[in-house]
């Protein structure tokens, strides 16, 4: 009877000594974070953005239920099914662009990339730069066919939209792009 009495006296001790020291130089995890050497933010690798060529050239795909919400067309309306088929053939003309520019869109991307890698290496920006300007200028017929076909899709659309739902279509596609 002693024994145990002895025991559970010396367990209860012993919790509560460990549990002082805890308190008081703060936990095991904490002590170990603590002694991690911290590496200052120079010798940290800056985070390389990912690059989107489809949104740089300005190929936007649009939901069709998600813009006659935005702009206020009703499902029940007769210029809902006008709107979803034009957007759909919209659509369908944009995903034709980016099949046939696929190749151009990967070369592009690669480009991009590999001089991001070696502007962070070399800390010399004057590649990228010079990247920049070589996929621009192959991007710019790309960039033209799209903007025809969203002047096509504004005109089209401002003959059956209201003039309060088309200057909601302008801005929701304003935002969009700036995405």
């Amino acid at each position: 009877m002693i024994k145990t009495f002895t025991l559970i006296i010396i367990l209860l001790m012993t919790m509560s000594v460990e549990a002082q020291f805890d308190s008081r130089y703060g936990s095991q995890y904490n002590r170990r974070q603590s002694m991690q050497p911290r590496q200052p933010r120079a010798a940290q690798q800056p985070r390389i953005p990912e690059i989107d060529v489809e949104k740089a050239v300005g190929l936007v795909f649009y939901n069709t239920e998600k813009v006659s919400k935005k702009i206020g067309v009703k499902k029940s309306s007769d210029a809902y099914g006008k709107v979803s088929s034009i957007f759909n053939s919209f659509n369908k003309e944009l995903k034709q662009i980016k099949r046939i520019n696929t190749f151009l869109f990967s070369e592009g991307k690669s480009k991009m990339e590999s001089a991001q890698k070696e502007s962070m290496k070399n800390r010399d920006f004057s590649a990228l730069q010079k990247a920049n300007k070589e996929v621009t200028e192959s991007f710019k017929p790309i960039i033209k066919v799209i903007d025809d076909k969203e002047k096509k899709l504004d005109g089209v659309l401002k003959d059956i939209l209201s003039e309060k739902q088309f200057k909601k279509w302008i801005k929701y596609r304003e935002n969009l792009k700036k995405k």
